[in-house]
């Protein structure tokens, strides 16, 4: 008896041996691969963090969007043995309810429990419990300038420890600006306490935007803007600083703007780059370019006077009011004077064909490729859509709406010799050693040069001795044209809702620079004369100033200097 339980004994530890060593034959030979792999994702965490943001620095060297260190922190609430005491140690140094920590704890492991905190409060924080807390690498995004040219720039958000661009050119340009993430290996011990978080892939910092604009003739731009939207109580103003001839933007103003720190405080209208977003009837400033397309096709004669005695003109049975004196004019004194009459009965010589194409080979009806989110490309109705006042309406600036960038490409083509150019608002983006510039420029020959001579000496006409006069820069010889458009409210137009323009170049007559700007609904005047005159007058002696253009002509002293 004894004889056998020994035996049965000694075949049961046999039996055990050889299972024994067939579960190690099982897990260290046919499932290695398996239990290391289990072994590794208990032992190890891959963390992902974000390179770090390119920045955005404008043409004369000023930083306009930057990041600057920070660090995320995550938690593990096993390791930290009551994190809810955890948490109300750290949420005096973080600055925040002991709430907002307590509800990250949804039952995972790992949690995070801040971003973009300070290194020096982020080792506070870690030192409450050394072997919870790890510390990633984070950033925090930054507009030194406030709100100088804060639509331009944009702003951006987060997804995890992303940052991610939301408006602006924070967004558009955002894969370049978010360069390639950096991973992290966080490796814990056999009962899960971290040990170390050692750094597997470095990344790639984003790629430096180099902008066409100037900060500090932006910031004068949007000082002398700002001035006019309070004195004349307006809704909206803009305005477009543009190089005549390479269609590089040197300013681009939208008023009222916002902190791109904090874009929630206003209200989400003032986030728009009106002159490159919002479209608006442009009245008188079209008219120039209507009388390019009459000289072009022939259809006046040199010296021709046209009829406008009547303070007005009636088409397809409505009466167009002209607010010009009564007079016989000239094709160069309609567009000085900008009489209505007269340039209606120039428009109803071409055929519907011509005058559509008048409009487009500007650019009108089409986006200009700027480089910017949500680009309007106003409206050019189709000739098969026009009605019996189309033609004449057409001609007024009434019936299709641009933006001031639009307008700005239109007068750049007749400065320029004829030239319709693409816009630029970024130079170029660096890395390293790399430099990539934003993109090859299309352009188009839209006018011939004499006839954009011609064209050019008119609109100087308007303001030497028509209805552009406030628009004179001492020193300089100006070529412009005023506008003033009806704004549709609900589909209807009645006489409170305007948008006074002016658009023109200088100096004459090789003009380097284009300026457009238009005043939303002001409240006490709306004229393009008496409103945007005068502001387009001291930002282009602004652009003036900065592009060190000497003056042109000599500068007559003002009253009671001695001369």
């Amino acid at each position: 008896m004894n004889r056998r339980r020994g035996l049965a004994v000694v075949v049961g530890l046999a039996l055990a041996v050889v299972l024994v060593a067939a579960r190690s034959v099982q897990v260290m030979v046919l499932q290695h691969d398996y239990w290391v792999n289990r072994a590794r994702r208990q032992q190890e965490q891959v963390i992902t963090a974000p390179g770090p943001r390119g920045q955005i620095v404008s043409a004369d060297g000023y930083l306009m969007a930057t990041s600057v260190e920070r660090f995320a922190i995550q938690l593990d609430t096993k390791e930290a043995g009551n994190p809810f005491q955890f948490a109300k140690d750290a949420a005096p140094l973080l600055g925040c309810p002991v709430s907002d920590l307590t509800r990250r704890f949804t039952g995972a492991r790992s949690v995070w429990i801040a971003q973009r905190v300070e290194r020096a409060t982020a080792e506070k924080v870690q030192a409450l419990a050394p072997n919870a807390v790890v510390l990633v690498p984070d950033s925090q995004r930054l507009y030194p300038l406030g709100t100088v040219a804060a639509p331009v720039v944009g702003f951006v958000g987060r997804e995890e420890l992303a940052t991610v661009g939301r408006y602006g050119l924070e967004q558009y340009y955002d894969a370049l600006l978010s360069g390639e993430p950096q991973t992290f290996l966080a490796i814990h011990d056999a009962v899960q306490r971290r040990l170390s978080l050692r750094q597997l892939e470095q990344g790639r910092a984003g790629y430096d935007l180099e902008l066409t604009i100037s900060a500090r003739l932006q910031a004068t731009c949007e000082l002398e803007l700002a001035e006019v939207l309070e004195a004349r109580q307006a809704k909206a103003v803009s305005a477009v600083v543009l190089e005549a001839r390479t269609g590089s933007i040197l300013a681009i103003v939208s008023l009222p703007s916002f902190d791109p720190d904090n874009p929630g405080a206003a209200p989400q209208e003032n986030w728009r780059l009106r002159p490159v977003q919002d479209s608006y009837e442009p009245g008188s400033v079209v008219k120039p370019l209507v009388a390019a397309a009459a000289l072009g096709h022939g259809v006046v004669r040199p010296g021709e006077l046209f009829d406008c005695r009547q303070r007005g003109v009636r088409v397809a049975g409505r009466w167009l009011r002209d607010h010009a004196a009564p007079g016989m004019y000239t094709l160069d004194e309609i567009v000085s004077e900008s009489a209505n009459a007269g340039i209606v009965e120039v428009a109803l010589r071409m055929r519907r064909e011509q005058v559509y194409r008048t409009f487009d080979v500007f650019g009108f009806g089409r986006r200009t490729g700027v480089g910017y989110p949500g680009e309007s490309a106003g409206i050019l109705p189709t000739v098969d859509s026009w009605s019996g006042l189309s033609q004449a309406s057409l001609a007024l600036g009434q019936e299709l709406t641009v933006t001031p960038l639009q307008v700005a490409l239109a007068y750049a083509a007749i400065a320029n010799g004829g030239w319709l150019l693409q816009p630029r608002l970024v130079a170029r983006a660096t890395g390293g050693e790399e430099s990539i510039d934003d993109r090859q420029q299309w352009r188009a020959h839209v006018l011939d040069a004499s006839l954009s001579r011609r064209i050019a000496g008119m609109l100087e006409l308007v303001v030497e001795d028509g209805t552009g006069a406030l628009a004179k820069v001492p020193g300089y010889r100006v070529a412009g044209k005023t506008g003033t458009a009806q704004r549709a409210v609900q589909g209807s137009f009645d006489d409170v809702h305007h948008v006074a323009w002016f658009a023109g170049f200088l100096p004459q007559p090789d003009p380097s620079v284009v300026v457009v700007v238009a005043v939303e609904e002001p409240a006490t005047d709306f004229w393009g004369a008496t409103v945007a005159a005068p502001v387009f007058a001291r930002v282009a002696k602004a652009a003036m100033c900065h592009l060190a253009v000497a003056p042109t002509e000599e500068i007559e002293p003002a009253a009671g200097e001695a001369t």
